[in-house]
């Protein structure tokens, strides 16, 4: 697994949620298991919108022939897959998302398992097979 392929799925990821968040947000927030006030719905909608700005930049970033650009990328990526892990863990331990907030978990925790592989490992193996 290289950037491109993590890029393509994290675009996707975040451009489905981040429209779902922007447009239907009293649905997302139905799903989600959040109390549902007009305060709630913006913040939301705010969420969205960084969502599908998240997902167009990965998408784009996908052909990005510099080595830099794709590590620098990846690793604003990695930090805000981090962030997102421990807002979705905390969300879930003070009840603040009940129902589908392990998919927020399990979907945060992957996005941290393979940025730290492309970042970290993946070049740690190429080294050894030269």
């Amino acid at each position: 697994m290289g950037y491109r392929l993590l890029f393509i799925v994290n675009a996707l990821v975040a451009v489905i949620f981040g429209l779902a968040f922007l447009f239907v947000p009293a649905i997302a927030l139905q799903r989600f298991g959040v109390d549902e006030y007009a305060s709630t719905r913006l913040v939301l909608q705010f969420f969205g919108t960084g969502l599908l700005t998240i997902g167009l930049m990965a998408w784009f970033a996908k052909h990005a022939a510099n080595e830099a650009a794709q590590k620098g990328m990846g690793l604003a990526l990695l930090v805000g897959s981090v962030a997102g892990l421990i807002m979705s863990i905390i969300g879930m331990a003070t009840n603040g998302i009940r129902t589908l907030g392990w998919l927020a978990i399990v979907v945060y925790f992957v996005f941290v398992l393979g940025y730290i592989f492309v970042l970290f490992l993946r070049p740690r193996m190429k080294e050894k097979e030269q």
